[in-house]
């Protein structure tokens, strides 16, 4: 058996069995309504009538499955138009936990290619003050393609490492930390065998990086929301562990979704308080 599948089994003991039929699993598309543009109603009625079937996720604020399309959404003029944007259910929580005020102060310290950035300006009513780092030139282009379609005015975007955060003499209300990680079966093809245990250690220590950056510039009684779309625990429980060892800040709630429960990708979500 490969070793990730063996940590899994290991992990989820018997609940393993039902994993294992998930291994080939790909969740529905789903997409979040920019009521940026649109209201929700509208958008929901133009596809419609494109016969394009949208059925709303009941824990989400504005998202929904796509249960049918005769075309590639990518390509209507709704799409193109910034009405919606192509986000995974599970990624769309990050932002919700975060629930950013359009009075404050965020930091998106992982921002390309944009879903959660976008979101982010949504929650604010594209008012306050939104900055977005990137540290990968090649993915700024992206991201502000989809801020300009999205209609996002509050937004400053910096080519920028988030472990330098602190240089730039500012503090935050709020900080989404979606941090670079392993990623998971659900969203790459032969990620079993692609994968290596190095890859990990790698990551969690570009994560710990990052977050000991973002919590230096997090306000007392700010929120961080730490979130990757990892299933293991070194990149999950692990560091949420080490946060609460290292900083002076509280565990407002923490959150794993799996593919055979949830029926998403694999996602993980940690709140925290700065005291």
């Amino acid at each position: 058996m490969n070793l990730f599948l063996e940590r899994y089994k290991k992990l989820l003991g018997e609940d393993f069995k039902e994993l294992e039929k998930y291994l080939d699993f790909k969740p529905k598309q789903s997409i979040r309504v920019n009521t940026l543009k649109i209201s929700e109603k509208e958008l929901v009625s133009r596809m419609k009538e494109k016969g394009v079937v949208l059925q709303k996720i009941d824990w989400l604020d504005y998202g929904y499955s796509v249960e049918k399309s005769p075309f590639n959404l990518v390509s209507g003029p709704e799409y193109l138009q910034g009405y919606f944007f192509i986000q995974e259910s599970a990624s769309q929580l990050a932002v919700q936990v975060l629930n950013p005020k359009s009075d404050e102060l965020v930091l998106d310290c992982c921002a390309a290619p944009g879903a959660k950035t976008t979101q982010i300006s949504q929650c604010m009513k594209n008012e306050g003050k939104l900055i977005a780092l990137e540290l990968k030139s090649e993915r700024i282009s992206a991201l502000r393609n989809n801020l300009e379609r999205c209609g996002v005015r509050n937004c400053i975007v910096y080519d920028y490492d988030a472990r330098k955060v602190q240089d730039l003499g500012i503090e935050f209300d709020k900080i989404l930390a979606d941090a670079p990680c392993s990623g998971n079966f659900v969203l790459e093809k032969g990620w079993f065998e692609k994968r290596k245990l190095r890859d990990i250690v790698q990551n969690t220590k570009k994560q710990k990086e990052i977050l000991k950056s973002c919590f230096s510039v997090l306000k007392s009684g700010g929120v961080l929301v730490y979130s990757t779309c990892s299933l293991e625990p070194e990149e999950d429980e692990e560091i949420v562990g080490w946060i609460l060892e290292n900083f002076d800040v509280s565990l407002n709630g923490a959150t794993k979704l799996w593919p055979h429960i949830n029926k998403t990708q694999g996602f993980f979500v940690a709140e925290f308080k700065k005291k």
